[in-house]
């Protein structure tokens, strides 16, 4: 038999407990309602994801903790991650899944639900913003620039108009204010 000090504690946890009245269960079934979403009870959280994930060592919520989050109904906090928004979508997690989960397809959906909701970074905000103004991400160089270059002084056939008017009649011209 083992002695004891006689004082009656809670174990020493790494993590802060999880609070069950936060978690919102309808999540997960809207995550698996999406198209891509059908095979999220599916993981098992073996962490393939995770080792698979370039970038995993950097966030706070690695692929199969958010993966969990969402089936634990977790919406706040995967909804406000900045993970959702750092993945560089280049489908190693996706493609390593023993279980064919769609990790990235649904962090994608995430990406959706939380752009619904208003929960977008200032400068993915920004940078929507500015392509709804100019039609493009990076400003051409001014004609003089380009003659010192030895490029031709002016860029031909290049009217972002349309694709202008196209961006502003989509989520993102509603979401960023794209009347």
């Amino acid at each position: 038999m083992t002695e004891t000090d006689g004082s009656e504690r809670p174990p020493a946890t790494l993590i802060e407990p999880i609070d069950m009245s936060t978690l919102d269960a309808s999540f997960r079934r809207e995550i698996q309602s999406m198209p891509d979403g059908d095979e999220l009870s599916a993981c098992f959280a073996c962490t393939t994801c995770t080792a698979a994930c370039p970038i995993a060592n950097q966030w706070e919520y690695k692929p199969h903790q958010l993966i969990r989050m969402i089936i634990l109904g977790m919406r706040d906090e995967v909804l406000s991650s900045k993970e959702i928004w750092e993945c560089l979508t280049c489908f190693q997690c996706q493609e390593r899944c023993p279980q064919k989960v769609r990790v990235t397809d649904i962090i994608f959906d995430c990406k959706n639900l939380a752009a619904e909701e208003g929960k977008i970074p200032d400068a993915i905000r920004n940078l929507a913003r500015e392509l709804l103004e100019k039609g493009q991400l990076y400003v051409i160089t001014a004609d003089w620039e380009r003659e010192d270059l030895d490029l031709e002084p002016e860029l031909p056939g290049l009217s972002t108009e349309e694709f202008k008017t196209i961006l502003r009649n989509t989520r993102t011209g509603r979401i960023v204010g794209g009347e």
